[in-house]
């Protein structure tokens, strides 16, 4: 998997990235962004303010690095009326989601939510509440769990308003490339959780939960209609974002940090694709995953018989942990 990642890596960075319209605005809107103090989401955030974002709300674990994004964006903006927002959202803990995600209902309108907090881990670990290895927590079931939490204030956003309004997904090309090799077990949840099928192949256990967001990403747009949420995935490609922190004291960690040095995007790039899935493409794009700001198809398998019984099962175990009723 690894070489097709490099092959893709070295392939996009001579791809021409699409510069935002210089007539979007997003006056009067409402954006909530996930994961936005560092990275794309952080310049992503920039944007927003850029184009006049009546409000936006930066969702962080720490709040203290939420303010200092804060304030690093305003400064390069200095003229901007936005008014922006830190709010607290650890995805590892499942009361964090939940007040989060009561607090987002409360809100009058919801334009744009754009889901893009992740993690890449380098050893197992667990969350504290639910017992979940953490990427899976994080990456999959704490992001499945919020669009069901935004989804009532976007329909109604959008009922008001006579506009659809927008659910984005940051999605990762490494998850198309993942051979999944748990699609055969029974129980795929408690399979990715068990610590003996944690791997040293860290890579593809990131892949794997990126493909449960597209399962799960693709099979609610299904049930929604375009019409009043526009829902999509976009891939940013390789980035230089820090994803690979977390390793920094590991040969797989320090590897993969030099690589996307090497061959990844800026973030400024990447915020950039996303911000274009989530606020440039149209109704066109609702169900579909994008990637260089164009729809890739994505193969049978997962618009498959696969896909429901992966939301079938996410669905069933949010409601077993008392996060939603199913």
């Amino acid at each position: 998997m690894f070489n097709s990642s490099a092959f893709y890596s070295f392939n996009s960075s001579f791809i021409r990235l699409p510069q935002l319209p210089t007539t979007l605005s997003l006056k009067g809107q409402t954006i909530l962004i996930t994961g936005s103090n560092t990275g794309i989401g952080l310049e992503a955030a920039r944007q927003c303010v850029k184009l006049d974002a009546n409000i936006l709300i930066l969702a962080v674990r720490s709040i203290s690095k939420g303010e200092a994004a804060k304030a690093d964006i305003l400064q390069t903006n200095t003229a901007s009326k936005t008014q922006v927002e830190v709010w607290n959202l650890d995805q590892e803990s499942v009361k964090s989601v939940t007040t989060f995600g009561k607090r987002v209902q409360g809100l009058p309108r919801l334009d744009v939510a754009i889901l893009n907090a992740a993690i890449f881990k380098f050893e197992y670990s667990t969350s504290s509440e639910t017992g979940f290895e953490s990427s899976l927590q994080v990456n999959h079931l704490s992001t499945s769990l919020l669009t069901l939490y935004l989804l009532p204030v976007l329909r109604k956003t959008a009922k008001d308003l006579k506009r659809s309004t927008r659910l984005t997904t940051t999605s990762s090309e490494v998850a198309l490339w993942t051979p999944f090799k748990e699609q055969k077990v029974d129980k795929i949840l408690d399979h990715l959780n068990n610590q003996q099928y944690f791997g040293p192949d860290h890579l593809d256990r990131y892949s794997v939960t990126k493909l449960l967001n597209i399962f799960w990403a693709l099979e609610l747009a299904s049930q929604v209609s375009g019409d009043e949420v526009i829902m999509n995935l976009v891939n940013p490609g390789t980035l230089d974002t820090g994803l690979h922190r977390d390793g920094q004291q590991t040969f797989n960690g320090k590897f993969l940090q030099r690589f996307d040095r090497l061959l990844g995007r800026t973030p400024d790039e990447g915020g950039r694709l996303v911000m274009d899935g989530a606020v440039v493409k149209g109704r066109d794009t609702h169900g579909k995953y994008l990637s260089e700001a164009k729809v890739v198809e994505v193969t049978p398998f997962i618009r498959g018989e696969e896909g429901k019984k992966l939301w079938r099962c996410s669905r069933s175990r949010l409601g077993k942990l008392n996060l939603m009723s199913c």
